[in-house]
């Protein structure tokens, strides 16, 4: 099953939300804050990651822009989790796929997980495609090449 990655400073939330998931099936690896999980990722290449809005030092949109500037994590899909209304905006601005308002619905959750990751392993597969072509490519023009000598 898949595996998620929930980033929130609140241990009460990180526990729930892990056993929410957890019962549905998913791997779950938890940190406790930004700096955390950027170690984490490092380490670890998730499926999805829900992150909290606002925690103390490197707070989510930090966090999610960071995600978005690596080669190696830009594509993982991210929920971000907030309570406020006007944090959605900057919420998707700063790169993330979806937002969650908190308290969190059980079953929104579930749904809107299942609908990032289904994305997730499309830019997947599209980025597999494309690295194939272009190897392919880098074939044929050596074929060219050859031929032209």
């Amino acid at each position: 099953m898949a595996l998620i990655m929930v980033v929130d400073d609140e241990q009460i939330a990180r526990d729930g939300i892990a056993r929410i998931l957890s019962r549905e099936g998913y791997e779950v690896k938890l940190a406790a804050s930004g700096d955390e999980a950027l170690s984490l990722l490092e380490k670890i290449k998730p499926d999805a990651i829900l992150l909290d809005f606002k925690m103390p030092g490197l707070d989510g949109v930090e966090v999610c822009k960071r995600i978005r500037a690596n080669e190696n994590t830009e594509t993982i899909p991210i929920i971000m989790v907030t309570g406020f209304p006007e944090e959605k905006e900057i919420a998707v601005l700063a790169g993330a796929d979806d937002f969650l308002d908190k308290p969190m619905d059980p079953v929104d959750l579930s749904m809107r997980l299942r609908c990032v990751l289904k994305i997730g392993k499309i830019v997947d597969e599209l980025e597999r495609t494309k690295a194939y072509l272009e190897e392919l490519r880098k074939v044929e023009k050596e074929k060219e090449r050859k031929e032209k000598i």
